[in-house]
């Protein structure tokens, strides 16, 4: 198919409607020729009609106009691409189709349904049209009525038209996760038209909702001026960029489930500036406090270079990325920080949100998996010996089938087959006192080794309550992992030290039960440690 898009943005290649005409040549999988009108030499129309009388098919203007008709009409699909400009097309592109008119003939013929017009000089009956336009309102209604109806006319049901309103959002950096979503929409939209020439109503509804909610619109909107509201006023100055972010922030804040059932203070220290700011957040909103009469004490406090804090909500760095390498420190609530801060990402809707859950709620880790066969081995096999043994070659068994409920780590495959090559080398004979403390050993070793993986082996569980294995993209999470994975692997080091003395004494039996007191206390600390250590270190900056 041969296609050709009038990108008619002044903007040209930095045109916002044009990456939603991209997206969608990409869902349809095929090659475009794309026409910048804005760079071509196309004069006005002067009404002369030398095309229909004088010269039949050929404007007496010479400009690029030539060359553009004969690519309109030899193109099967015509893609226009451009701006909403006060309720129409930009001065270029209404030029171009202004000068469409030696395509038609000079007669009046009428419609079937009563409507005049002018005949088409060549055959378009196969030609399709589709309308991509952006504007910076947030809705279609009463914008684009104008516009509409002129391709209505013009083309009647052979066109297909997205129109997007809030546009200019798609040069937002820090609204990338949205505007993507919604692109990712239109690239669908695409493969759809590809290969039904139309658009499914389920796609038809979804690219009808904006991308932000009216309210949500109109304060992004009216902070990404680089002017105050009282501009021209004498005395006014501009918006501080500063306050601009945080309002934008506030914007798009969607609660997320754990998000505090009490309003909080969210206070910003730029320390570049020393100008201080706060944000009050609750369970179903956020607001930018405007003047310092407002502030509250605060419940978490970020101190950070304002560089910094642009930087990651641009997507350039990400904030737990920037945290972990000391650009800006945390003083307060941490935990307040990362439950409340997740609702300020730019492109968390409440339906990624959801959807974000149910893969957290689908199938999950559980330590349990991994204990199950040592703790078998370890209670049983004193007390019962071969039975025992038996029995821990039962649960290893087992344990594929908890893939059922649960999802299973590489961790929980290393435990199957380091119990079952345990038991069957005691059944085969060997002595009951290496068996035990070799397995406290091996255990041991399952930690350290983790300790040079790209994931420790702590963390494959814990990452449950941490976003799933969104976590493992968070360099603290991963790194105070680390640490409660080597201390827990040196704690069973020793733990197979003392067992090798205790098995040689009369209360060998009691092995098993002995040995689960310290790994009782290390849980204890270990529970501990993860409160405090991101908080210690949040705080350090």
């Amino acid at each position: 198919m041969k296609i050709l898009v009038l990108n008619g943005s002044p903007r040209s290649g930095a045109s916002n409607t044009l990456k939603l005409s991209t997206a969608f040549l990409e869902g349809m999988g095929g090659n475009a020729e794309t026409v910048n009108v804005s760079e071509k030499r196309i004069e006005p129309c002067q009404g002369c009609f030398c095309c229909w009388e004088k010269t039949p098919g050929k404007c007496v203007i010479a400009d690029d106009m030539e060359t553009l008709l004969r690519k309109y009409r030899e193109a099967e699909l015509v893609i226009w691409s451009f701006p909403l400009y006060y309720f129409g097309a930009p001065s270029k592109m209404k030029a171009f189709m202004d000068r469409l008119l030696p395509l038609n003939l000079p007669f009046i013929t009428e419609t079937a349904d009563g409507k005049p017009v002018h005949p088409a000089r060549y055959d378009f009956g196969a030609q399709r049209q589709v309308l991509i336009s952006t504007c910076g309102f947030f809705t279609v209604e009463n914008n684009y009525d104008a516009l509409v109806k002129q391709f209505d006319i013009l083309y009647g049901g052979r066109y297909t038209k997205i129109l997007c309103p809030q546009g200019e959002l798609f040069r937002v950096p820090q609204l990338r996760g949205r505007t993507d979503e919604y692109l990712e929409l239109v690239k669908k939209a695409g493969a759809e038209y590809s290969s039904t020439g139309r658009f499914s109503p389920e796609t038809e509804n979804r690219l009808a909702v904006p991308l932000y909610p009216k309210v949500a619109f109109i304060e992004m909107a009216n902070a990404s001026w680089e002017i105050a509201e009282t501009a021209g006023v004498i005395g006014s100055v501009p918006m501080d960029p500063r306050e601009r972010l945080l309002r934008q922030m506030v914007a798009v804040y969607t609660p997320s489930p754990n998000a505090p059932r009490e309003e909080k203070r969210v206070e910003f220290f730029f320390m570049d500036t020393g100008k201080i700011y706060q944000i009050k957040v609750s369970e179903t909103d956020a607001a930018f406090v405007k003047d310092l009469s407002g502030f509250a004490p605060y419940s978490v406090r970020i101190e950070t270079p304002f560089s910094v804090w642009q930087d990651i909500s641009a997507g350039k760095i990400s904030g737990t990325e920037a945290l972990f390498r000391g650009k800006y420190r945390v003083l307060g609530d941490f935990s307040l920080m990362t439950t409340v801060m997740s609702g300020f990402s730019p492109g968390k809707t409440q339906a990624s949100i959801q959807e974000s859950l149910k893969k957290q709620t689908t199938k999950k880790r559980s330590m349990l998996i991994l204990l199950l066969p040592f703790l078998a081995l370890w209670i049983l096999l004193p007390v019962l010996e071969k039975w025992g043994a038996l029995a821990a070659i039962l649960t290893s068994a087992c344990v594929p089938l908890a893939a059922c409920f649960f999802m299973l780590s590489p961790y929980d495959n290393a435990a199957v087959f380091l119990v079952t090559l345990l038991s069957v080398a005691f059944l085969a004979g060997a002595p009951l006192s290496i068996i035990v403390t070799l397995s406290y050993a091996l255990f041991s070793v399952l930690w350290l080794v983790s300790l040079f993986l790209k994931i420790p082996l702590c963390a494959w569980y814990s990452a449950n309550g941490y976003g799933g294995d969104e976590a493992f993209g968070n360099p603290l999470f991963i790194h105070t992992n680390r640490i409660i994975t080597g201390l827990w692997g040196i704690l069973y080091l020793f733990v197979s030290v003392w067992t090798w003395f205790f098995m040689k004494s009369d209360y060998a039996s009691f092995v098993g039960l002995v040995n689960s007191i310290a790994p009782a206390l290390a849980g204890i600390f270990t529970a501990a440690f993860v409160k405090w250590y991101p908080a210690h270190y949040a705080r350090k900056g």
